[in-house]
């Protein structure tokens, strides 16, 4: 088995508080509201899996394997792609309004896979960030952590 070669983010910060954060991304089914729209097609989501396909990657598989209250989410991906894919999001509370994030992500490259990927791999999870950062919808994610 390849060694698990693991991509860290920069730390973002966003407008909303680590706790509604939190419950917004333990909802899987959550997700498909922060997904631009043609980006993925056969969405289907509970609230611990979601699965999709992209043009790009074809099916991918995504589950929450562990959630610490208001600090870290870990989730396992799969693609034919990437083979299995281990991401965590670290939450860090700034205040009741704001909140800073850091996404690493872990997956097993052979040699062939390492040398098409390359940075690739951080590249986008810089990309990722600035779209986090940058995402319309926190009105929505405020309130969470409420019961209705």
């Amino acid at each position: 088995m390849s060694p698990m070669t693991t991509f860290t983010s920069r730390r973002g910060e966003v407008p909303c508080g680590d706790s509604d954060l939190y419950a917004f991304l333990t909802d899987m089914r959550n997700f498909r509201s922060v997904i631009p729209d043609g980006e993925v097609t056969d969405w289907e989501a509970t609230e611990d899996h979601c699965s999709f396909k992209t043009v790009s990657t074809g099916r991918i598989k995504v589950s929450l394997s562990e959630a610490l209250p208001h600090s870290e989410l870990n989730y396992e991906a799969e693609s034919f792609l990437t083979g299995r894919v281990k991401v965590r999001i670290s939450l860090e509370y700034i205040s009741n309004m704001r909140s800073a994030i850091r996404i690493d992500a872990g997956l097993n490259m052979n040699p062939l896979l390492r040398m098409l990927i390359g940075d690739s791999a951080g590249k986008y999870l810089e990309t990722l960030m600035d779209l986090i950062e940058s995402y319309g919808g926190y009105d929505r994610v405020r309130g969470c952590n409420q019961s209705p």
